[in-house]
């Protein structure tokens, strides 16, 4: 250990000799290790940090499913009642579903997102309060029961001051009283990834703002089971398969088509439809991390190999005193954990700078969305792993060379074959950051392309000029005919502001993460057996709506005053919709049907759009007329001439005017809203040629440092080539042919590992091939300019040579 501590010092001494250059290796190995810490961070969050609840590996998370229909859809109340009676299988069974609510306390109030829970949530996942109590099962869907209401540890110390008392008040939800019960632990903020609840409420028969708790077939609801101590994964799935089977019986008009699906936790974390996404980003940021790794690493790898080669005099008098091999290979590895150890405590810190910028970043979404990528013990256990590792990787390859010292040969001041095998090793190093950097930026170009077509996709409406404002009355206590009237009174005063040219409302607009789905089929329709009606996404709109959006109408008439409440009913379609369901015929004038009768007439059909991801394949979609519909949040939209800014704030003074307390939220443009959509395929591009820039550096340093190298160990050869007639020419392409070989060699490996992963990025991409001729083309071209101006200078240099100086040049 003595020894240990002697090596350290001594390489911190080393390193202090050349302050510059030992920064440099600092801040190039700091980069590589906090792109590495932030990745895993991600991965971490998403899929591998455990909820802080009891025994999480025995739980699992249920869906509904649809037969040849949407996957990993939500339950209705019934449905979770009757998987909850499976105690052979689960010891318990809970539902939760977020919900928005006015919160109001010492006079103010304002939107929150809590959760609706059943009684036994808490208990069930093992959660024991900070203070007070939670929910008792008595308190699940009943009527006349007192309300109450457990908060969040975040929400008491912002209200409340973390002060114990307030277990003693009541605050108002939507208006009414409610009893402060309990605080939840610090720790805990829901199961649900990326949506962190306020506070936590019972459901309750009405006034929920949740799909009916009494009805079958309403589907609102995130269910999770906790398996018996020994019951299996696969039992617990044949359990809720032979269930959905009798429920499919006995129920046919709900549950026809719907059977369960089952998730461990830990799989159902991100949710099913959205895992594959997740997981091709953080694989890919996972990827592009440690590429950058690998290149500092063989940057710093060549560097040290200089240095090493310099030493080589001190190597050679330890080796003849009876220093072992050993000895100097440790030594100097000891020498390069000095650089680690700071940079890995700078790429932490970098790291932690990076997550917490992240982490505060609000999408303006009508759902709050919300990530924790703290850096846990999990997430700097990997760091001081890649850490430790890194040391090895760069530091190995130099330790061994410079211990192959011969010691005659060294003592006689001869370096003729150790110059030639360094010289190999760091052309190989060279070659090898080359290709990194063409896998690198090959990556960047797709990622770049893919988000120029994406700016550039046809969303199926045009968002310049419009600005959006969500308002929730519903919040408020408004009931049907209330809401009716205030939105009328709305459309009518926002009309008459100076620039306007049309107003509208939607329950949700594009790209809004807000998903609601109803059954619908044409007349006349009989479901195959093993399967239930079509599921469909829609959204309430007014009359306007299409001329607001500029989303083209394709056949029939918009919606009007005329398509009142006592009218009958009807619905505007898409064209994917009219043509599944009339293929070769008009839609206008036929009929949609619900499973319980009724039905609505066709009136119009409109171009098809992007409603919930760019990168969406076209789906049916129905739009219901306000008039008929009930809604107590919607999206106000006004189309305008003018500064945005302006246009908003009249919007939100209008909103006041008519009621201060309604609460306004997602105040934005249209064209901001689209940006968000974005947001992910701009952040891909970015970051990832963000590192192909630093990666081109990269290589362009060491292939500098490698030429340079090269001109300068052989100055007699050059004044020799010189003295027997050689031209400045035939010196620079003698230069620039030995850099364009070591770009030859890593292209043509960097190609061959682009063209095999870009193939993993497909699902990923915009309206580009994995194998884009431009971007495979380019890239080669920009790695060979790099190497020409790389090498130009030592070629200079060379040109240079005096040649009675280089003859006696050794």
């Amino acid at each position: 250990m003595n020894g240990f501590w002697k090596d350290l010092a001594f390489g911190v001494r080393t390193q202090l000799k050349t302050p510059a250059v030992t920064l440099a290796l600092i801040v190039t190995l700091a980069f590589g290790l906090g792109a590495n810490t932030v990745a895993f961070s991600l991965v971490n969050s998403f899929f591998l940090r455990p909820l802080p609840i009891a025994e999480p590996e025995r739980l699992v998370r249920i869906y509904s499913s649809y037969a040849g229909g949407m996957q990993y859809f939500t339950l209705s109340y019934p449905d979770y009642a009757d998987i909850a009676k499976l105690d052979s299988v689960f010891s318990g069974a809970l539902v939760d579903a977020p919900v928005a609510v006015s919160f109001g306390f010492a006079g103010s109030s304002e939107r929150l997102w809590g959760e609706r829970v059943s009684g036994d949530y808490f208990s069930l996942l093992g959660v024991k309060p900070a203070y007070g109590r939670f929910f008792i099962p008595e308190e699940d869907w009943r009527a006349g029961v007192a309300s109450v209401v457990v908060l969040s540890h975040r929400l008491w110390r912002r209200s409340f001051g973390g002060s114990p008392g307030v277990l003693r008040q009541s605050v108002a939800i939507n208006g009414q009283a409610c009893k402060i019960i309990g605080i939840a632990p610090e720790a805990f903020q829901g199961v649900n990834l990326g949506f962190r609840p306020e506070l936590w409420l019972p459901i309750i028969k009405q006034g929920s703002g949740l799909p009916s708790a009494g009805d079958r077939g309403s589907r609102g609801y995130f269910a999770m089971g906790r398996l018996q101590p020994c019951v299996t994964f696969a039992q617990a799935r044949a359990a809720l398969d032979l269930l959905a089977q009798h429920l499919q019986q006995v129920y046919p008009l709900t549950n026809r088509g719907i059977r369960f699906a089952v998730l461990p936790e830990s799989e159902g974390r991100v949710h099913p439809m959205a895992r594959g996404r997740f997981l091709g980003v953080s694989g890919v940021l996972m990827a592009v991390a440690v590429l950058v790794l690998l290149l500092a690493c063989a940057n710093i790898a060549g560097i040290l190999l200089v240095r090493a080669g310099s030493r080589h005099k001190e190597i050679g008098v330890r080796l003849a005193m009876g220093g072992t091999r050993g000895r100097i290979i440790r030594q100097l590895l000891t020498e390069g954990a000095t650089l680690s150890l700071l940079a890995g405590g700078v790429g932490v810190a970098l790291a932690w700078a990076v997550t917490k910028a992240l982490s505060a970043i609000h999408l303006p979404t009508r759902f709050p969305l919300f990530f924790d990528l703290g850096l846990d013990e999990r997430v700097l256990a990997f760091s001081l792993v890649v850490t430790v590792l890194t040391t090895i990787l760069f530091g190995l390859a130099p330790a061994l060379e410079a211990s192959r010292s011969d010691v005659i040969t060294v003592l006689k001041d001869g370096e003729a074959t150790r110059w030639l095998r360094q010289s190999r090793l760091r052309k190989a190093l060279v070659a090898a950051q080359v290709a990194l950097s063409t896998v690198v930026l090959i990556g960047g170009g797709l990622f770049l392309r893919s988000l120029q077509n994406a700016e550039h996709l046809d969303v199926g409406f045009d968002a310049e000029g419009v600005v959006a404002t969500s308002v929730d009355v519903g919040l408020q206590g408004y009931k049907s005919a209330e809401a009716k009237q205030f939105w009328r009174r709305l459309v009518d005063l926002l009309s008459t502001l100076p620039g306007t040219e049309s107003v509208s409302l939607a329950s949700t607009v594009p790209f809004e993460l807000n998903i609601t789905t109803t059954s619908l089929a044409p007349e006349g329709y009989q479901p195959p057996a093993e399967r239930g009606w079509p599921s469909i996404e829609f959204a309430i709109v007014d009359s306007g709506y299409f001329k607001t959006m500029r989303i083209p109408l394709l056949q029939g008439r918009d919606f009007s005053e005329r398509d009142s409440e006592s009218a009958p009913p009807v619905v505007v379609v898409n064209d994917v919709l009219a043509r599944r369901f009339w293929p070769g015929i008009s839609a206008v004038g036929k009929r949609l049907m619900p499973r319980s009768g009724g039905g609505y007439e066709v009136i119009g059909v409109v171009k098809r759009g992007k409603y919930l991801t760019l990168g969406e394949e076209p789906k049916p979609y129905i739009y219901f007329p306000l008039r008929q519909s009930e809604a107590g949040a919607m999206t106000v939209l006004v189309r305008g001439k003018g500064d945005p800014s302006t246009l908003l704030r009249e919007v939100r003074n209008t909103v006041r005017g008519m009621d201060h307390s309604v609460p306004l939220f997602n105040v934005t443009t249209m064209a901001s809203h689209v940006g968000t959509a974005l947001a992910p395929a701009r952040a891909e591009a970015v970051v990832i040629n963000i590192v192909g820039l630093v990666a081109l550096v990269l290589s362009g340093l060491g292939l500098y440092g490698t030429t340079a190298h090269t001109v300068s160990r052989r100055t007699h050869e050059m004044g020799v080539r010189r003295a027997l007639g050689a031209q400045d020419r035939d010196v620079v392409l003698l230069v620039l042919g030995q850099a364009a070989g070591l770009v030859l060699v890593g292209l043509t490996g960097g190609i061959a590992l682009g063209f095999t992963g870009s193939r993993l990025l497909r699902s990923l991409l915009y309206g580009i091939g994995p194998t884009d001729p431009l971007v495979f083309g380019l890239v080669p071209v920009l790695l060979v300019l790099v190497c020409v101006v790389a090498s130009w200078a030592p070629a200079y240099r060379a040109v240079r040579i005096d040649v009675a100086a280089a003859l006696r040049y050794e």
